[in-house]
């Protein structure tokens, strides 16, 4: 078992998802409670449209709050998982790393979509920080990994490193 130099756990955390569900879900309750007071006449296939709404907004809303991005360093090599996307960890051993460095991406970098993007043959993996561990491997691909901890990442990369 190899020791830990590096752990660190993310969760998705845009509050803006939230409110823009959270909002579709109360729109959704007021149209109910509008078909049960307001109308005369129940049309029970609203209620039961809107209620569709509702727990479709509650499972997508479950769904964002269960994402999590788990990147581990250790001196066998890196492991990480965009759960629940992801069933088990992708490991990237040492031996195949042509390339590896801790980057600071600009300012404007956030706005490209979050970085959570895939390519052929570019796996970027973040939900908007700037810093991360971008890492080349032999076969040609390339991996960046989102960190929130720069410092520390620096930190257990160095200490491997004199390993």
């Amino acid at each position: 078992m190899a020791k830990t130099k590096f752990k660190e756990e993310r969760k998705l955390r845009f509050i803006e998802f939230y409110a823009i569900f959270g909002l579709i879900i109360l729109g959704s309750l007021y149209r109910i409670f509008e078909q049960f007071v307001v109308l005369p006449a129940v049309s029970w296939t609203s209620v039961a449209i809107y209620a569709g709404i509702v727990l479709v907004s509650l499972g997508v809303i479950y769904l964002l709050s269960s994402v999590k991005l788990v990147t581990i360093v250790s001196k066998k090599g890196i492991k990480y998982q965009l759960y629940p996307f992801q069933f088990e960890r992708k490991k990237i051993k040492w031996d195949d790393v042509e390339e590896y460095k801790v980057v600071n991406m600009p300012g404007k970098a956030i706005w490209s979509g979050w970085n959570v993007n895939f390519h052929s043959d570019q796996h970027n993996f973040g939900f908007g920080e700037r810093s991360g561990l971008y890492v080349k491997l032999k076969t040609g691909e390339n991996v960046y990994l989102g960190i929130e901890q720069e410092e520390e990442l620096k930190k257990s990369i160095g200490k491997l490193a004199d390993l």
